[in-house]
């Protein structure tokens, strides 16, 4: 499907409530918990695009919910989407192994791009071709293109075949994406690179610039309207004369992305400057969820505020030194750490997050001017005007956005509001292994090794027992039913093996131990015998012969 061209923002700074600036209102801002960063407040900076990044990689969102979720973008200030498709994309012949059992169908591709077309957002199309290529490389029938024989990670760059090979996924991808403008070839975190015999005789920063250079120049050439931008990091630490002689300035546009706070402390003014010698132009990639924790289940909404904040603050500095200034920003979610890791926070636990994310970073600031933005987007009942509950949002007390959005009715509410739930269970469940297994007496792991206890104190032990279970597999239960229309059965089952199941079989096996330690009516007489296990760490057992002694 064709996509459309959105240069024109949804919402610019003119016609815009301006950011307060009173020392009053400040304060207002930060007894909310709202990042007050150094933004002007007459003509606040927006990027020209806003992209919505979604991370497929061995998770796909229905198509269904996908199409409630891109309108949603769209009135939030979104202007485009970037899709990272990864195993989920229908690689088709040589490329079949890359796809998942559970990969979008190529209707479904389809589908999913009229729909972003319909909301009139851009869609740009996102490949790994250098680092992060774990799902093909795993595979036996890649496995020769890896730089490194025991790491799927990264492709060896002076292969023939990896450029072949690169190729074919870039023709599949575009094949699909008639009319974009913009193709994301990755080539972020190449952690392996320089390794094999081939690529020990070159200096690893000349392997870098040659293979993006070959394949930014293979997009340019087959693509002659398409732009290839790249992730940034691999760019911060090299020499602008080695940059100017890969001439890679003229082949690709840097995403620059940093999800902390503070922007500058990964990348300094003096990389600023580097690569406003070398680029024209610039992007920024911000975070909405993914980036504070391998195996969160719900995003801080205070910290991705600050770090989008803060980036509106870069950019406004930093875009005059570019000839074209920053193209725009991407705000990114992450599904997954990279191809094996598991699931952390799923997109419909971080749409008030991307809402927050997305208002800021597409008027320019963020402040109680917002709050009835935010109420009518998120399907929420208007609190009265001057009331207790009248405030864009308290993310001192609510970073979660729990008590703010929990009563709301947007795509994913069910699963969201689950996650307090799941909040709750958690402390309850941990409160309580931790109790019995660690600072009670009664059923520690010797105590049940040894079948040495009291009824009478596991019966103590064990009285919140059965509540917290059936709380936790009342979970299981709401789970199901609030992802049912979100994601296939292979991702929620993914998502409550991973989260609940390991509460679960905790509380089933004290309850095991419980049972066994009652069973018990007469117990022997100390001393208990010892863990034979013992001599393996060379604690010498009662009855063991005497070691000689030391020499």
């Amino acid at each position: 499907a064709a996509v459309a061209s959105t240069a024109s923002p949804v919402f610019s700074g003119a016609g815009q409530a301006a950011p307060l600036s009173s020392a009053d209102q400040q304060q207002q801002l930060y007894q909310l918990g709202v990042p007050i960063v150094n933004i002007d407040p007459q003509h606040p900076y927006v990027p020209p695009h806003r992209l919505l990044h979604l991370d497929f990689k061995g998770a796909p969102p229905k198509v269904s919910f996908l199409k409630l979720v891109l309108p949603l973008a769209r009135q939030l200030g979104a202007t485009g989407v970037l899709l990272e498709w990864e195993d989920m994309f229908p690689w088709e012949g040589a490329l079949r192994p890359l796809a998942a059992a559970n990969c979008y169908s190529p209707q479904e591709v389809q589908a999913l791009l009229r729909a972003a077309e319909a909301s009139q957002l851009e869609v740009i199309p996102l490949v790994q071709t250098f680092g992060h290529v774990e799902f093909a490389l795993k595979h036996r029938e890649f496995e020769g293109l890896r730089e490194v024989p025991e790491s799927a990670q990264a492709l060896c760059p002076s292969l023939n075949a990896s450029l072949d090979f690169v190729e074919k996924l870039i023709d599949q991808v575009m094949k699909a994406h008639q009319g974009a403008r913009y193709l994301h070839i990755g080539c972020d975190e190449v952690f392996q690179m320089g390794e094999c015999p081939r690529c020990r005789t070159q200096m690893r920063d000349a392997l870098f610039l040659t293979h993006v250079a070959r394949v930014a120049g293979l997009v340019r050439s087959k693509y002659p309207s398409v732009t290839p931008i790249i992730w940034d990091d691999m760019l911060r630490h090299l020499s602008p004369q080695s940059l100017d002689e890969a001439r890679i300035g003229d082949l690709v546009e840097p995403m620059v992305w940093v999800y902390a706070e503070d922007v500058y402390r990964f990348v300094p003014v003096m990389v600023w400057d580097k690569y406003a010698a070398v680029f024209p132009r610039v992007w920024a990639a911000s975070a909405f969820k993914g980036a504070f924790g391998e195996t969160l289940y719900i995003p801080n909404v205070k910290r991705h505020l600050e770090n989008n904040l803060r980036w509106l603050e870069v950019m406004s500095a930093e875009a005059p030194k570019f000839r074209g200034g920053f193209s725009g920003i991407a705000i990114t979610g992450w599904q997954r750490y990279d191809h094996y890791s598991v699931l952390c926070e799923l997109l419909p636990a971080a749409v008030p997050s991307l809402a927050v994310n997305l208002l800021a970073t597409s008027r320019g600031f963020f402040n109680q001017s917002l709050r009835h933005d935010l109420q009518s987007n998120l399907g929420c009942a208007r609190a009265p005007v001057g009331s207790q509950h009248d405030y864009v949002v308290n993310l001192n007390s609510d970073p979660f956005l729990w008590e703010k959005f929990g009563r709301c009715f947007f795509p994913g509410a069910p699963f969201f509001k689950l996650t307090y739930r799941l909040h709750a269970a958690e402390i309850e469940a941990k409160e309580l292994l931790e109790s019995v297994r660690h600072n009670k007496g009664w059923m520690t792991e010797y105590n049940v090794r040894h079948n040495f206890s009291t009824p009478l104190r596991v019966d103590e032990l064990m009285a919140e027992q059965p509540r917290v279970y059936h709380t936790v597999l009342s979970l299981v239960r709401s789970a199901q039913d609030s992802l049912q229309d979100v994601f296939d059965g292979y991702t929620i089952t993914e998502w409550v093996e991973q989260r609940l199941y390991p509460l679960v079989r905790d509380l089933e096996r004290l309850q095991q131990d419980a049972v066994a330690l009652k069973a018990a009516r007469t117990w022997p007489a100390r001393p208990l015998p010892p863990l034979q296990d013992l001599r393996r760490l060379g604690i010498p057992l009662p009855g063991d012969p005497p070691r000689p002694p030391p020499q």
